[in-house]
């Protein structure tokens, strides 16, 4: 059994102290707001094309709203554009930009080019019908996942760009570390597979300032490699948002989380 034991990070000084063991609520110390007809996810701004397009066509149409064709990167960004486009047809299918057109088999998306792409397919997908299917889209006749398509077919898109966001700096901030039954800091549990983010690390008050500074950021973890070095993980999800990966690792890794107080 675990806990989360909460520090109180003050902005600017950082001065840790001890206020009690509960779990605190993740809430990013930002207010984020989009252009009309556009809606707001985190971050960013979310909006379907009005008209259908072609695959090629429709990264034009993102491109003239002032964004980009959207390639979903979390099941949580995968849910709120598939409910954002079952609101407008129950029996949607709409292109996302990933695309097999350079190899065939091997699906790139805009924006993951660092790591494999995040794919989430229908069953028996993708599979190339008639070997013409180099483009990506999500379909409700998949419960919401992806299916290939030809490039060519006209389907409406999802288009994405930042939102307008505005830190909230006077707020206090805290971390909530994971803990044992007695109390004592837990060092051996991280969150996995949701790292945005990494980097060399002096230790917690300098990872927690970046997630605290990093719009995207819930939870943090801190790693140390085999040379002793600290490695500062940013995640875009927390404990108590994916616990199935919140799991015990063989190595040095500290698991915190970044809340208001």
């Amino acid at each position: 059994m675990y806990s989360l034991k909460c520090f109180a990070v003050l902005a600017i000084t950082y001065v840790i102290t001890v206020l009690g063991s509960h779990i605190c609520p993740s809430e990013p110390a930002v207010k984020c707001s989009c252009p009309p007809q556009w809606q707001v996810w985190q971050n960013r701004c979310y909006r379907l094309t009005p008209s259908k397009h072609s695959w090629d066509d429709a990264k034009e149409a993102c491109q003239d709203f002032g964004g980009k064709m959207a390639a979903p990167r979390s099941p949580e960004e995968l849910k709120f554009i598939a409910e954002m486009a079952r609101k407008v047809d129950s029996q949607y299918r709409v292109c996302i930009a990933c695309n097999d057109k350079e190899v065939e088999g091997t699906w790139e998306c805009d924006d993951q080019e660092e790591a494999e792409p995040f794919l989430v397919w229908g069953d028996g997908q993708p599979n190339s019908w008639r070997g013409n299917q180099d483009c990506a889209k999500l379909a409700a006749r998949f419960n919401d996942r992806m299916d290939d398509a030809q490039c060519e077919s006209r389907w409406r898109a999802f288009c994405v760009r930042q939102a307008a966001c505005t830190h909230l700096p006077t707020q206090p901030r805290r971390y909530c570390l994971s803990t044992d039954t007695h109390g004592r800091i837990l060092n051996s549990i991280c969150l996995l597979d949701h790292n945005i983010r990494e980097f060399i690390t002096e230790g917690v008050v300098t990872c927690g300032s970046a997630c605290a500074k990093e719009p995207e950021c819930r939870s943090f973890n801190i790693k140390k490699t085999v040379e002793g070095k600290k490695i500062c993980q940013l995640n875009n999800s927390t404990s108590s948002e994916d616990n199935d990966k919140f799991q015990k690792t063989d190595y040095f890794c500290m698991y915190s989380e970044v809340c208001l107080v």
